[in-house]
């Protein structure tokens, strides 16, 4: 695990057992019960008894405390980071790595690749596991991190090293079989490469996880993504119309076959392949409880479904045009928002499918919208309009290239709001907003 750096306290939650202690922010924890401890999860596991014995260091002395509590209470301490040695980078040289095609210049935050298992199981971030030890295997299974997310690629040991560039990936049916002894649920993904993990290799791929099932709870297949600055990288084709038809048949066929023989669908396509190939979205019954939501499949359905819920209610909008900010690939989608805004008495609505000069024109979805390609796109829109900007594109008030919304506002010259991607949210959203806004003139005395 390479140095420790010890967490940093940041907050002692009142009454709680830490507190009993006497633990003060700005304090470092050493140990739990004569163990180090790596980040919080491992504090959660190792304190996780009747009597604690917890070290911290303060001003460079070291104080030793013993705590009796429920196992199952948690101490009460936050700290300042979560993984108290660091985070773990990815050491693979993936053909299809999505960072290594950024453009140089941008915040260090949108270069960094993290491969940690312990983010993973917090997060539901997707890992390689080629940079896990045996102890950290062992710690996997020992402290039950379940689920975790895997991305595979492919199962044959020689197409996927060679895909990810690492000779360690080729252990990635080892290591999964290890798991599934341990009961350890996975999520999995296949980045899918046209002529290189598709067809056969595709397919023994789903045949080899679906041998896992149920430890290997589900199969998520994504497009590649391909931006304008791939330098030095492996030649790829994207995926166009006929390979998405090509990928739904398949797993169409495979959702059959495992329904009957294994009773769940397991394997799901992205929804990027239903838009290339213009095929309606699956209903939500046969997404199962959406088990690879976080890697965004699904999404449209939600979207499609809360919007129908919708149409019964009128809520209360403040009147005024809204133009709803988004990617081409969602364009339709968002349309029908729009459609359901504009019925809403005193308001209209109308979308905004900004092309990403940015990265490429290929990438179309809205959470890589760049602050310069909405300012063209919005270019002469007029002060009386509100922007919607869907939230997916924002990470700490910054668009990726790191134009600020305060920024987009000001180069636009109206106003900018930020919203959740989804219908419900954003029209919850934009409720409250109404609702403040009457309040504001309502307490407001005439003539002032």
């Amino acid at each position: 695990m390479g140095n420790i750096r010890y967490g940093i306290i940041c907050r002692v939650a009142e009454n709680s057992p830490a507190a009993s202690l006497g633990l003060l922010p700005g304090d470092e924890l050493l140990a739990v019960n004569s163990q180090p401890v790596h980040d919080i999860l491992d504090l959660q596991f190792k304190s996780a008894e009747n009597v604690v014995a917890v070290v911290v260091r303060r001003q460079g002395k070291k104080y030793v405390g013993y705590v009796f509590k429920d196992p199952e209470e948690d101490l009460g301490l936050e700290f300042e980071e979560e993984l108290f040695d660091g985070l773990r980078t990815c050491s693979n040289n993936c053909i299809f790595c999505f960072l290594r095609q950024m453009p140089p210049g941008l915040r260090k935050s949108l270069y960094v690749r993290d491969d940690d298992f312990r983010l993973s199981f917090a997060h539901g971030n997707y890992i390689t596991l080629t940079n896990l030890s045996d102890t950290d295997m062992d710690r996997i299974c020992s402290q039950r991190m379940s689920p975790l997310y895997v991305s595979v690629h492919a199962t044959e040991p020689d197409l996927r090293a060679y895909m990810m560039g690492n000779p360690r990936a080729r252990l990635i049916m080892d290591q999964l079989r290890r798991l599934a002894g341990a009961r350890i649920t996975l999520h999995t993904q296949v980045v899918l490469c046209p002529g290189v993990n598709d067809g056969e290799h595709l397919e023994r791929t789903v045949c080899d996880l679906a041998a896992l099932y149920p430890s290997v709870n589900s199969i998520g297949i994504v497009p590649v993504g391909l931006t304008q600055h791939r330098t030095k990288l492996p030649q790829l084709k994207p995926v166009d119309s006929q390979k998405a038809m090509e990928v739904l048949r398949s797993c169409s066929q495979w959702q059959r076959e495992f329904k009957n023989s294994l009773g769940t669908r397991l394997v799901y396509a992205a929804d990027e392949f239903y838009l290339l190939a213009g095929v309606a979205f699956p209903y939500a019954r046969a997404y199962e409880g959406y088990p690879q939501f976080e890697n965004g499949i699904g999404i449209c359905r939600v979207f499609l479904d809360e919007l129908k819920s919708l149409r019964r209610v009128i809520p209360p909008i403040a009147s005024g045009h809204y133009v709803l900010v988004t990617g081409k690939s969602a364009e339709n989608l968002v349309s029908g928002l729009a459609d359901y805004l504009s019925n809403i008495p005193g308001v209209s609505a109308s979308v905004c499918a900004v092309e990403n000069t940015f990265l490429g024109s290929s990438v179309t979805v809205s959470g890589l919208l760049a602050g310069e390609d909405i300012v063209r796109a919005l270019a002469g829109i007029g002060s009386a309009v509100n922007v919607l900007l869907p939230d997916v594109a924002v990470n700490d008030s910054r668009l990726i290239d790191d134009m600020t919304v305060g920024d987009l506002q000001a180069r636009i010259g109206t106003m900018v709001t930020v919203v959740p991607a989804s219908p419900r949210g954003l029209v919850k959203t934009l409720s409250e907003h109404s609702r403040k806004t009457h309040a504001v003139f309502a307490s407001t005395p005439v003539g002032t």
